[in-house]
């Protein structure tokens, strides 16, 4: 084997002349231009980011671009401080590294820009549009300072200005503020006319090979939807065998994997017009064709999304009843590319599981929604009634472990249901859970007023006073979008706590609850979540009692020292 040098990789790509938040804060007790205050000040900011990253300033790089991926990772919550007390602790940081002259001072008063920039910030500061005040202002003076005239300014210039802030940033995502700039830049071109007319780009991020809708063969479409319909709402009287219904979600995830199959086809340089059926689709030469497109933009290798292609192209080529040659050859193909994951949770779900075994982090999780609930309403109601709602929704997943699909079409009428005085049940029939077992869990009271109360506050701010849904759409009369409400959890917990956790996960936090009190009590965990089989259930969640049971070994250890 070559020999190489073994550095730390964590800082390989570090410069190795980057001296160190302990070497600047040497530097600063020399530095004779700051008052005493601010020097001491400086050195806080450095040593406070060093704690949140676990490490002493000797161990810290003072490299924007080390810096800027960690720093973002820190939640203000987790390290028990304000976002407000961490912004500053970060731009005393970021002060002591100009001071330094690692990164330079930003620019900001007007009067530092040319008579051309300063007249149109100006207007925009007129403006008082906060859309436009909040991505502009970096934008604008590093375009003056470089000496890009308004009327110049290209998509080069704005990478630059990206270029620039990965350099000179040491906790802001420096792609955000390149975007930002870049649709402020162009916002202001629709909003204020004295702007220059000139349109900005970003780079295509985009990845996907779904064709225009338009492209798309009519009929197969109608095949596809066929199918789909069969599927849904399968004829109970039809000869042969009966299928079993599937899930709404399941149909739009069926559909969506159909149709980006039929784009690689198409990619792979089949005419649109030749697939005009699901049995063109299967027929071998056409599948093997849009599988090797799939596997040649995953170098080469399969993965979950190819396998699951796979499965459904031959489960469909089963239903349709096709030649038993046809079935053989995508069985093979089904068989070659399937991923088999390991059994149990992912190691990023167990990682943000163990974070909850902190007695002090489960508390302030348990308590957050009463907390939440208990703040007044204020000048900003609608953002604090939204608040309450997720609240709610959180109150809600730590009682009753559903689907976020199930939690964010929730009905007030029809799935609150009260059958006595401060009695409230949620009741999900089978038809609407993803396996078709009906689910029903007893809301605790503190829970129930919680939800009384935020139903007699949010009408008209967040919905109309007759919108059926706990969760409602923002601006329509359906029920909130399920990524959108588990991306507001997500935030939500991660604000207030600091800890990672998706709606999701509030499943797994269940079973580790109830295994941690009753070990082997698979049963009830698979009755909590709606499994079909214990199974299952003890394939995900076997690995949950291995703390407990090192715990209770490491216990016993400990009294036959005691006693020896």
């Amino acid at each position: 084997m070559a020999k190489y040098n073994k550095l730390p990789l964590d800082g390989i790509f570090v410069p190795p002349a980057t001296p160190s938040f302990a070497d600047l804060i040497e530097q600063l007790g020399t530095e004779d231009s700051l008052t005493p205050a601010r020097r001491k000040d400086l050195i806080s900011g450095l040593r406070r980011v060093a704690e949140a990253l676990h490490r002493t300033p000797a161990e810290v790089p003072a490299d924007p671009q080390w810096l800027q991926p960690r720093l973002a990772r820190i939640a203000p919550a987790a390290i028990g401080v304000t976002r407000k007390t961490w912004q500053n602790t970060v731009s005393n940081a970021r002060n002591a590294m100009v001071a330094c002259g690692i990164v330079t001072k930003r620019q900001r008063r007007p009067e530092d820009l040319s008579p051309a920039w300063r007249n149109l910030w100006a207007v925009v500061q007129a403006s008082k549009d906060k859309s436009l005040l909040s991505p502009l202002p970096r934008f604008v003076f590093f375009l003056d300072r470089v000496g890009i005239a308004p009327e110049d300014v290209r998509n080069d210039h704005a990478l630059l200005f990206l270029e620039a802030v990965e350099q000179n940033e040491i906790s802001k995502n420096p792609q955000a503020a390149y975007e930002g700039a870049v649709m402020g830049w162009n916002l202001a071109r629709v909003r204020l006319s004295e702007w220059p007319r000139q349109r900005l780009d970003l780079p295509s991020k985009s990845k996907r090979v779904m064709l225009p809708a338009t492209q798309y063969p009519s009929d197969l479409i109608k095949d596809v939807d066929r199918y789909l319909e069969m599927r849904l709402r399968p004829d109970l009287l039809a000869t042969g065998k009966t299928l079993r219904p599937i899930a709404a979600s399941s149909g739009t995830t069926y559909r969506y994997l159909l149709l980006r199959f039929v784009s690689h086809v198409v990619g792979s340089g089949v005419a649109a017009e030749e697939i005009s059926s699901l049995n063109a689709l299967l027929q071998p030469g056409h599948v093997e064709r849009g599988l090797r497109h799939m596997l040649e933009r995953n170098g080469g290798a399969t993965r979950a999304s190819i396998s699951d292609t796979a499965g459904l192209l031959l489960t469909i080529a089963t239903h349709l009843g096709l030649p038993e040659e046809i079935v053989r050859i995508l069985t093979q193909y089904k068989t070659r590319l399937a991923v088999h994951e390991p059994g149990g949770m992912t190691a990023k779900n167990r990682d943000r599981l163990r974070v909850l075994r902190n007695p002090d982090v489960l508390r302030r999780l348990l308590h957050l929604p009463e907390q939440i609930m208990a703040r007044p309403l204020g000048q900003r109601r609608h953002k604090a009634l939204r608040a309450r709602e997720d609240a709610i929704a959180i109150g809600i997943l730590l009682y009753c472990p559903l689907r976020v699909s199930n939690l964010s079409t929730l009905e007030i009428e029809r799935h609150l249901q009260r059958p006595g005085k401060g009695k409230m049940f949620l009741v999900i029939p089978a038809s609407e859970v993803k396996n078709h077992r009906p689910l029903e869990f007893e809301l605790p009271a503190h829970l129930v007023s919680m939800i009384d109360a935020h139903l007699s506050d949010r009408a008209p701010t967040l919905c109309t006073p007759r919108n059926p849904y706990l969760f409602p759409a923002t601006r329509k009369d359906g029920p909130v979008w399920r990524n959108t409400l588990s991306e507001r959890i997500k935030r939500r917990v991660r604000d207030e706590i600091g800890i990672e956790m998706n709606a999701h996960l509030f499943r797994h936090l269940a079973v580790m609850i109830y295994l941690d009190a009753n070990p082997g009590g698979y049963e009830v965990a698979r009755q909590m979540l709606g499994h079909s089989s214990l199974s299952q259930t003890i394939s995900v969640y076997s690995g949950l009692e291995t703390i407990s049971a090192t715990r209770s070994f490491a216990s016993l250890v400990d009294k036959m020292r005691e006693g020896m």
